[in-house]
């Protein structure tokens, strides 16, 4: 690890119920400002090199592994992870510190929970910046998996997707042959599953990434846990995301890659077009979906700077 990112503080698993086990690394300074960070997936765990993003004098960064991810146990769960499962882990783990009020950190499905979290806690959380956010609607999950929503923008790698189909199959057959497909017993034919989910969503993301033939376990558990949230609409999050987004009083900044082919800006558009909400969005012209996109990092890193010089000058007044 770089010298330059924050240092470790320490980890641990806290239990909050069903046998999970949530893993917490803390890193940072101790007495900086609060800071959860989100990782997306829903199931990518997260990753080391997301403290790029931190000052480590200025925040006290905690990155939680969401249930079935990451270092988090039962590894790759399913049968207890859900939405709220994953918006009562939040406030489980702010309780257990004994944090009276955070900042908020996270991108794709990751800002989706922030700005469920923050509608549904609007005392807890003090500032949040937010990236990529996924809107879980129905027009949201058919233009991520459907035959004619980002599969029109990489035809080869949606035919690869769908199975090399003469007709593409519906989004709940293929859906539901993904769920056979991953929960097969022959190990090859799971692998090959899984890798065609994962690397569809990485086409997508503009990663240059080609997967093995055999998977680590973290990408298998990526693709069960992206498939249980999308087969079961992500549990209604879409529902919620309406109903809480108005009640939102965290200063909030959205940025939005307008190359994002996962999360289209056109999706965030009709979602806050109905919606009274206090939300800053920042388009950022050549931003893709993930941090690999150098454009959507470096805004991303200055709005988090920014949300500690908003709260320090606040501080000091």
């Amino acid at each position: 690890m770089p010298e330059s990112f924050p240092p470790f503080i320490r980890r641990d698993w806290f239990s909050v119920g069903n046998g999970q086990q949530l893993h917490l690394a803390q890193y940072g300074n101790p007495q900086g400002i609060p800071l959860l960070y989100l990782h997306g997936g829903p199931g990518a765990g997260c990753d080391i090199g997301d403290l790029a993003l931190f000052n480590g004098d200025q925040y006290w960064i905690l990155l939680l592994d969401q249930r079935g991810s990451g270092q988090s146990l039962p590894f790759g769960d399913l049968a207890h992870n859900h939405l709220n499962g994953l918006i009562c882990d939040m406030e489980a783990i702010r309780l257990a510190l004994g944090i009276e009020r955070w900042c908020l950190a996270g991108g794709s499905f990751g800002a989706t929970l922030g700005l469920i979290y923050s509608g549904l806690f609007p005392e807890r959380v003090i500032a949040q910046v937010l990236w990529a956010l996924f809107i879980p609607s129905k027009e949201g999950i058919d233009w991520l998996y459907g035959a004619d929503g980002a599969a029109k923008l990489q035809p080869a790698a949606y035919r690869l997707f769908s199975g090399n189909a003469l007709v593409a199959p519906s989004l709940a057959e293929l859906l539901d042959s993904y769920n056979q497909g991953l929960a097969s017993a022959d190990e090859n034919l799971r692998h090959n599953f899984a890798r065609r989910w994962v690397q569809w969503e990485l086409k997508l993301a503009g990663a240059r990434l080609v997967l093995p033939r055999q998977l680590p376990d973290p990408v298998l558990a990526l693709a069960d846990i992206e498939l249980h949230f999308a087969r079961h609409a992500y549990f209604n999050a879409m529902s919620v995301l309406q109903r809480v987004t108005p009640r939102v009083k965290a200063r909030s900044v959205l940025l939005q890659g307008m190359h994002d082919a996962i999360c289209p800006a056109a999706l965030l558009r009709d979602f806050l077009a109905g919606l009274e909400h206090a939300i800053t969005i920042q388009s950022v012209a050549d931003g893709g979906h993930m941090l690999n996109s150098e454009s959507l990092f470096l805004a991303v890193t200055a709005e988090i700077h920014a949300m500690w010089s908003w709260i320090h000058q606040r501080e000091i007044q």
